[in-house]
């Protein structure tokens, strides 16, 4: 089967006056769908810059990055719009909330991108929000506040969902929360998740693990079991 995700040779250079950064070197992985990835790696690594690259945020300077067989580096701005729209959503650390809007609001901003939007009120009761869809983000908790970013970005229904840091700024118990809303839309929807973290125990519910320091990749690693989220010991 076609991965989803084809990296080949990609890298990343930024150009000083004195010398090149490679913010990614030679960087070559395949993601498939369906799957629950999670990238580590310390500060300066080259998670976000990867992030930046499947996301058709930024581009390459060399090398390919394919996604459903198609080149995104070739694409031009108006596909990469077309391209982020139609087939991803993001989550960050910080929520990106618009607070005048109240849940249901704020989820319909991610609906109006889509030409094919899912339930709302299945959306809602998979992270656990129904009973607050009528409420402002400043009635809500961080961990809350992080959930409806999850139901806005998944109700545009995308093959992908990107997650920066989605628990950075949560406690143990809220960020496992939020994690078992993320592991529970793999399952009932197979959207590919790509998770960005600091935090080595994440790793475990994810299906591949990618650890990368200096912009090169160290070691992929699949699970042969995935653990359940409630269950993960924090770092």
């Amino acid at each position: 089967m076609k991965a989803l995700y084809q990296v080949k040779n990609v890298s990343k250079i930024y150009q000083n006056m004195t010398a090149e950064n490679h913010a990614l070197n030679q960087v070559n992985l395949e993601i498939e769908k369906g799957e629950i990835v999670v990238i580590l790696g310390p500060s300066g690594s080259g998670k976000s810059t990867l992030l930046n690259m499947l996301s058709g945020i930024d581009t390459p300077s060399k090398g390919t990055i394919l996604f459903d067989g198609t080149d995104i580096g070739k694409m031009k701005e108006r596909e990469l719009t077309n391209y982020r729209r139609d087939n991803l959503g993001f989550i960050f650390q910080s929520y990106n909330l618009i607070p005048n809007l109240t849940v249901l609001e704020n989820m319909e901003m991610g609906a109006n991108l889509s030409s094919d939007p899912l339930s709302y009120s299945k959306i809602l009761t998979v992270v656990g929000l129904s009973h607050h869809k009528n409420k402002y983000p400043y009635q809500l908790s961080g961990g809350q506040m992080q959930r409806v970013s999850i139901a806005r970005a998944l109700v545009k229904n995308p093959k992908v969902l990107f997650c920066d840091e989605p628990t950075g700024a949560l406690d143990e118990k809220t960020g496992k929360k939020v994690l078992k809303s993320l592991q529970q839309i793999n399952r009932d929807f197979h959207t590919t998740m790509i998770i960005v973290t600091h935090n080595p125990s994440i790793a475990l519910m994810a299906n591949t693990v990618i650890k990368m320091n200096s912009g090169r990749i160290e070691s992929i690693v699949h699970n042969k079991e995935v653990i359940d989220a409630e269950e993960l010991r924090w770092a």
